[in-house]
């Protein structure tokens, strides 16, 4: 039903995404040459020329798309990660084209240069005609398939958290058609329309027009489902089954097949293959220029903190990293030396007596988690993600915390989804696992970026478990 859908979709998407881009490479070769509002010191090229970089321009853009992922989306994916997206693929695409082309006109392959004008006007022109035209194709595709296939009216078996859950879900496809009739299940429930027990579905199949059933209900509940698929067969209905076990999945569940056989991934996270890949890209990127940018205020931090207070400058203190590896993780200090001799490892309370002048400052700007930059480019941490904590605490937490160790399925951050919601510190450790769970759930550059951002602008980084 939605799979069929979503595959129609998709396919749309691409032939919009090639008339797009062949919109915008049009548009801003008129408006880079002949719109008079850019001038071309060295004159005009030939139109017929400079329809070489389409092809390749279209196959950069494609590609770099199904390595996104774009083309394996969700039908109510967010637009904003969508414009992102769109915004990254197209920088992107602008710049391999610019070397490509470089290339061949060194090699003397070409006798033209594109020009870089032409590359930077193209930019906000393909984001806006990719971005544009996919919502089209959107709108008027699910207009037209409404129109043409009409409503799939889906009866649920079992009322459950579960069956719940799954109503709720298919809701968000109200726009492809799917409508939710109702439930079957042996006692009526209050505010759930239940239609009639599991005896009476060839009835409410036959008086609701039913089209599709969905079945979701508990394991103990096996002999009624062999039952239900027994009858729906016979009444020729779509029929689907939704496992309750996927309700026990530690992250995401996927199905893989082997060898013909079905198998439920219960951890099946996003930040895998490409993806991590691109992650550890950034962070190389970004903690090497940050070391060079910061190399000067090190020096004057390393100074203020000798002066000021006995003990090296940086504190190294034990962590747990990816797969509940430890690291040792590089700060600051921030104390006077042998702070934890007669406490152990403890959660740093407000108004810290053994927290130094000089430590305060750092603490309150949250200059002290700075070199933690080194661990993101041994690759001990990342830019982005759960905070790590102290293999005593780890060792605590994991006893009475569900879910606790999950979330060292990705490599620790200097700060995370929790950090940036107020969640730092001695806070509710179920609540912050709840985000750091979100986090790995759902985890897109964007969302790494806007994370970065949140950061920066509160300047919140990170717990105090010093």
């Amino acid at each position: 039903m939605i799979k069929k859908r979503r595959k129609q979709l998709i396919q749309f998407f691409i032939l919009s995404d090639f008339a797009a881009i062949i919109l915008a490479f049009n548009f801003t070769f008129w408006l880079r040459f002949y719109s008079g509002l850019v001038a071309a010191p060295k004159g005009i090229p030939a139109y017929g020329k400079y329809l070489v970089i389409i092809p390749i321009l279209i196959l950069v853009h494609v590609v770099h798309f199904s390595y996104q992922g774009f083309y394996k989306i969700k039908l109510r994916r967010n637009r904003l990660d969508d414009l992102f997206l769109v915004l990254l693929n197209t920088i992107v695409s602008a710049f391999l084209i610019l070397l490509i082309f470089s290339y061949f006109k060194s090699y003397q392959f070409l006798d033209f240069e594109v020009s870089r004008i032409f590359l930077l006007v193209y930019i906000p022109i393909g984001v806006f005609f990719i971005f544009g035209l996919r919502l089209l194709v959107f709108r008027l595709f699910t207009t037209i398939y409404l129109k043409r296939n009409g409503v799939s009216k889906v009866l649920i078996a079992g009322t459950g958290d579960f069956a719940l859950m799954t109503a709720r879900n298919l809701k968000k496809y109200a726009h492809f058609g799917i409508e939710i009739t109702g439930f079957l299940e042996n006692e009526k429930k209050e505010d759930i329309p239940v239609l009639g027990n599991f005896d009476e579905l060839e009835k409410v199949v036959n008086e609701y027009g039913i089209t599709d059933l969905v079945i979701a209900l508990p394991s103990k509940e096996f002999e009624t489902t062999l039952k239900l698929i027994e009858i729906a067969n016979n009444l020729l209905i779509e029929i689907r089954l939704v496992p309750d076990i996927v309700q026990i999945a530690s992250l995401k569940a996927g199905m893989e097949h082997i060898e013909g056989i079905p198998v439920i991934n219960l951890g099946d996270i996003p930040l895998q293959g490409w993806p991590m890949f691109f992650k550890r890209f950034f962070d190389l990127i970004v903690s090497f220029v940050g070391l060079i940018l910061l190399f000067p205020f090190f020096l004057l931090i390393g100074l203020l903190i000798k002066l000021t207070s006995k003990g090296p400058v940086f504190f190294l203190q034990t962590r747990v990293g990816l797969d509940g590896k430890n690291f040792r993780m590089i700060k600051f200090r921030t104390m006077i030396s042998d702070a934890e001799r007669d406490t152990g490892a403890i959660w740093s309370p407000p108004d810290d007596k053994r927290v130094t002048k000089v430590g305060k400052i750092l603490r309150k700007l949250s200059i002290d988690e700075w070199p933690q930059l080194i661990n993101v480019l041994k690759g001990d941490m990342s830019l982005v993600g759960p905070r790590p904590e102290r293999p005593e605490l780890v060792e605590k937490f994991k006893q009475y915390i569900p879910n606790y160790m999950l979330r060292h399925s990705v490599k620790t951050g200097m700060t995370g989804w929790a950090q940036v919601h107020g969640l730092r510190g001695n806070t509710p450790l179920d609540k912050r696992i709840e985000f750091d769970i979100y986090y790995i759930q759902n985890w897109t550059l964007r969302l790494d970026l806007e994370i970065l951002w949140r950061t920066l602008m509160k300047l919140e980084f990170i717990d105090r478990a010093n």
